[in-house]
C-alpha cells in the first residue's frame, strides 16, 4: 500500500512537531524515518498511523484520503495497519500465544481461526512452542517476535517499526531486522520503520527520509543516501555510524580533512594508487573500511592528501571523475 503525505503540520503550543512534510513511501518497501530525538519522528509516525489527526495537511493511502475518515470508517482502516513499538507494549498477565490472540478477539474473528492463525504466526517469528510461555519468561527478543506475531495477525497492509529495536542488544536487532525483511517479502508489506539509529536504516530499509525539527531534509534511496549524503545531520549520522562498525577502522585519531566515499565496484580499484601516480598526490590515510548497503559495497576512506594546494586540487578533481564522492572537513569524530 502506498502512503502519501501532503504539507503535513502538527503543533503542540508553540512547538512545531511537523511543519509541513511532504513524502510519498512506496508500495511494498521497507521505508525509514530517521531523525534525532525532538526531531518529530514520534509524531509523524502518529499522523501517517491515524493515531492523532493533523492540524494541516492530508495523508493518503493508496490514493485514498484516510485522514478525515468519520469514526467508523477509521476505526475499520486501522485493522489494516500494525505497529510494534520499543517497549513491547505486551500483556504480562497474558501468554505469548493470547497476546497474539488479542487483536483477533477485538475484532470478533472465530475461535478456530484464531488458533490457526496463532500456530502460523508463532511458526513465522521462530517462536514454535512457545504459544504458552508466559511473557515475564522470555528475553527482549522473543517478546519483540511475539509483538510481531500480533501486530501481523489481522493480516495488514502496513506494518510500523517505532523504534523496534533501540531495547535490543546488537545481535538481537541483527536477528529482529532479518525477520522484518523476510516477513516484509513474504507478506507484500509496506513497512515504515521509525529510529533513530542510521545501522536499522542501512541494514534493514529500502529508502529513507532524515527529518530534522519536524521537516524532511533529505530522502532518497539508502544506498544514494550512504554514498553521498547532502545534510549537516545526514553526514552526523553516517560519522556515528562509521565510528562504531568494526568494518571502518581509525588507527589514526590525528588529521583527516577529506572523507574519500566509494561505490559498488570502486570498492575494489586501485583509485588512490592511480590518483597518486597521475597527479603527484600523497595519501594519509587516517581510517578506512567497507559496508554493505541495501546490498550493495559502499567504502570510506578518511584521509590527508598533499603536499601542496596545486596538487590536492588537481587530486581532487581526479578522484571526482572517478566517481568518488569527496567530503572537504574535518571528520575528528570518526
Amino acid at each position: 500500500m502506498e502512503i502519501r503525505l501532503e504539507n503535513l503540520k502538527k503543533n503542540y503550543s508553540s512547538i512545531h512537531a511537523v511543519a509541513g512534510v511532504d513524502l510519498t513511501i512506496p508500495s511494498n518497501k521497507i521505508y525509514g524515518i530517521i531523525g534525532k530525538s525532538g526531531a518529530g519522528k514520534s509524531t509523524l509516525v502518529r499522523l501517517i498511523s491515524m493515531l492523532e489527526k493533523p492540524d494541516e495537511g492530508k495523508v493518503f493511502y493508496d490514493g485514498n484520503r484516510v485522514d478525515n475518515l468519520a469514526k467508523k470508517d477509521l476505526i475499520k482502516k486501522r485493522r489494516e495497519i500494525g505497529m510494534i513499538f520499543q517497549n513491547f507494549n505486551l500483556f504480562s498477565s497474558r501468554t505469548a500465544a493470547k497476546n497474539i490472540a488479542y487483536p483477533m478477539e477485538i475484532c470478533g474473528m472465530n475461535k478456530d481461526y484464531i488458533r490457526k492463525r496463532i500456530d502460523e504466526l508463532l511458526s513465522l517469528v521462530g517462536l514454535e512452542g512457545k504459544g504458552d510461555a508466559p511473557i515475564s519468561t522470555l528475553s527482549g527478543g522473543q517478546k519483540q517476535r511475539v509483538a510481531i506475531a500480533r501486530a501481523l495477525s489481522t493480516n495488514p497492509s502496513i506494518l510500523f517499526c517505532d523504534e523496534a529495536t533501540s531495547a535490543l542488544d546488537p545481535q538481537t536487532t541483527r536477528s529482529i531486522l532479518a525477520l522484518i525483511k523476510e516477513i516484509q517479502q513474504k507478506m507484500n508489506l509496506t513497512v515504515v520503520m521509525i529510529t533513530h539509529q542510521m545501522e536499522v536504516v542501512r541494514d534493514a530499509c529500502d529508502r529513507v527520509a532524515v527529518l530534522e525539527s519536524g521537516r524532511i531534509v533529505e530522502e532518497g534511496s539508502v544506498s544514494e543516501v550512504f554514498s553521498n549524503p547532502k545534510s549537516p545531520v545526514t553526514k552526523d549520522f553516517l560519522s556515528s555510524v562509521t565510528n562504531v562498525q568494526e568494518s571502518v577502522v581509525r588507527w589514526s585519531q590525528e588529521g583527516g580533512h577529506y572523507t574519500l566515499r566509494f561505490r559498488g565496484g570502486a570498492t575494489d580499484a586501485p583509485i588512490l594508487s592511480t590518483v597518486g601516480r597521475k597527479t603527484g598526490a600523497i595519501f594519509n590515510i587516517r581510517a578506512a573500511g567497507v559496508q554493505t548497503v541495501s546490498g550493495e559495497d559502499m567504502g570510506i576512506i578518511v584521509c590527508d592528501i598533499g603536499p601542496n594546494a596545486e596538487t590536492v586540487a588537481s587530486a581532487l578533481s581526479e578522484l571526482r571523475r572517478m566517481s568518488v564522492i569527496v567530503e572537504e572537513e574535518v571528520r575528528s569524530d570518526v
